[in-house]
């Protein structure tokens, strides 16, 4: 799916390109160039990085095997956050953690499965996704603005030698100036309001969609301050991976065993 998603956006810029040098406009190609390389990046980044995928625990024949596996709760900022096993994966899913049926693995802070990635989006590769989002949300909202405005002068010039490209330079970016509209207006740039609201509350998309951390109280067991929420997606480094990761087992925790440290519980 990520090849889908870069043949579609490269369809569209190429298409802005063809009008914008035969019209000159060099800075419009500067700016345009530079978004869709941003977003072809975070296209890549995002689909071939790990999303935050938790290692399964290998199933072992003795007790353990046969014994019920119980949830159980941890407090944060005063509220019960829920430790759930994960019967699959056959580990104790840390909190934010949820398994996803498309990739059938436990991923850290999951957000949802994206398509156009090609793959989860999780702790690791969320900041990709929302550079994703904004940088076509900004291309979509420059380009819509100035094809208006070539639009418009088209229209007023005059110049019959100029009538046949005037009608062809009309007729596309008309075209994808509606389409760039609906776009933005029914998707993406709902899509940008929704996850800018996740971001400044400490929400993932799967929490909000479930509701999961909705209570009487009002009590977010996540919530820090909204500047380190942003510096967070901004500025902190992709932690590690924990795929292929060596991970020491503690005999006396077995039953409740969880195989992420400490650090990634109430992120």
């Amino acid at each position: 799916m990520m090849f889908v998603s870069f043949l579609i956006i490269s369809t569209i810029v190429a298409l802005l390109l063809f009008v914008y040098i035969k019209i000159k406009a060099y800075v419009m190609i500067g700016v345009m160039l530079f978004l869709y390389l941003i977003s072809v990046f975070a296209i890549i980044r995002g689909g071939c990085t790990d999303p935050g995928i938790i290692p399964r625990k290998e199933f072992t024949i003795g007790i353990d095997t046969f014994r019920t596996k119980r949830d159980f709760n941890l407090i944060s900022n005063g509220a019960l956050v829920g430790v759930t096993y994960c019967p699959t994966c056959n580990i104790y899913r840390p909190p934010r953690a949820s398994h996803c049926s498309v990739c059938d693995n436990c991923c850290l802070r999951f957000d949802h499965h994206c398509i156009w990635l090609g793959t989860c989006v999780g702790k690791r590769n969320y900041k990709y996704f929302y550079l994703l989002v904004t940088s076509l949300n900004i291309n979509l909202i420059i380009a819509f603005i100035y094809d208006l405005y070539i639009i418009i002068e088209s229209a007023k010039d005059k110049e019959e030698k100029k009538i046949q490209f005037r009608v062809l330079t009309i007729t596309i970016l008309s075209g994808v100036s509606f389409v760039d509209l609906m776009v933005f207006i029914f998707f993406l740039g709902r899509l940008q309001v929704l996850h800018n609201k996740l971001v400044l509350q400490n929400y993932t998309f799967y929490e909000d969609f479930k509701k999961k951390l909705k209570n009487p109280w009002k009590i977010h067991p996540f919530y820090k301050n909204v500047w380190q929420h942003i510096y967070r997606l901004l500025l902190e480094f992709t932690p590690k991976s924990l795929l292929n990761a060596n991970y020491k087992k503690d005999p006396n925790k077995k039953n409740r065993e969880i195989i992420v440290s400490q650090k990634f519980t109430f992120e």
